[in-house]
């Protein structure tokens, strides 16, 4: 299955700073993924490195686990991203697994994802896809309509006490404070997307965006949230970001493009 980025896409993606891709990957697909890190839960009690009461999460699996660097690398996936991006390529950064059981209380709070990484830059995405149903009003993502274009970074906060930022954000430096959306949602527009199975978003780094608790469903959300970096990403391994790649493992130096193969392996070329 290809799909077609069409200019009108695009243009949404780069005026929004996110964009729903319906049917990204087959249900199939979806499904059997989440089938795969159903069994991964249940094969470690230690597996996950983030404590949600109701839910789990972890990240950077695709070294350990060919099977989620096949869904990352080898779907339309990063064609999709790299195409949003506009950018010549794509490389594989992290990934990222969410599940949040019905009734779970915790919410993610509004945030900008750049603050949180080892790299600088505008072509730098997200594809946040749906392995379960997920309703808008239920735990789905939300995003800030047209922030990445704000010209502006904002304090990073930690995703709970048990969560991995709560470690590395203290020498993150200073930045505005975020706003309250949520107390002003007459000034701003919100976006946000039923999905099901195989539905992706796209998002940029430098959008704001967060999600609500799944107190009120019965549906269990489950998504993978996949980062590629695109032409003008640069390294940037400063104080207070994601040690999940460090500098002493990559042979890129701060501010080259990231080329090393081994961390950040190319998983899509524009066609010559």
């Amino acid at each position: 299955m290809t799909h077609i980025i069409s200019e009108d896409i695009i243009q949404q993606y780069e005026r929004d700073g996110a964009v729903c891709i319906r049917g990204a990957v087959s249900k199939a697909h979806a499904t059997d993924l989440l089938g795969r890190i159903d069994m991964l839960i249940s094969g470690r009690d230690d597996r996950w490195t983030t404590d949600r009461t109701g839910g789990f999460s972890d990240r950077h699996l695709w070294p350990e686990f060919p099977w989620i660097y096949e869904f990352c690398a080898n779907t339309e996936l990063p064609a999709i991203a790299g195409r949003l991006m506009q950018s010549s390529f794509a490389r594989l950064f992290f990934d990222h697994i969410f599940i949040r059981d019905a009734g779970t209380a915790h919410a993610t709070p509004w945030h900008q994802d750049r603050p949180y990484w080892p790299f600088q830059g505008r072509q730098i995405a997200s594809v946040w896809v749906a392995l379960a149903p997920c309703k808008a009003a239920s735990s789905g993502l939300r995003f800030i309509r047209g922030s990445h274009a704000w010209g502006k970074t904002f304090q990073p906060v930690g995703f709970g006490e048990k969560s991995p930022s709560a470690s590395f954000l203290g020498s993150n430096g200073s930045f505005e404070p975020m706003p309250d959306f949520d107390a002003e949602t007459d000034r701003y527009e919100i976006l946000s997307w039923d999905m099901q199975a195989g539905d992706a978003i796209v998002f940029g780094a430098e959008t704001v965006h967060g999600a609500a608790s799944n107190t009120g469903s019965a549906e269990r959300r489950a998504a993978i949230s996949i980062r590629y970096v695109g032409d003008d990403a640069r390294w940037d391994p400063r104080p207070g970001t994601d040690p999940i790649v460090t500098q002493d493992k990559v042979s890129t130096q701060p501010g080259d493009a990231p080329r090393d193969d081994t961390w950040f392996p190319e998983v899509w070329h524009a066609a010559a």
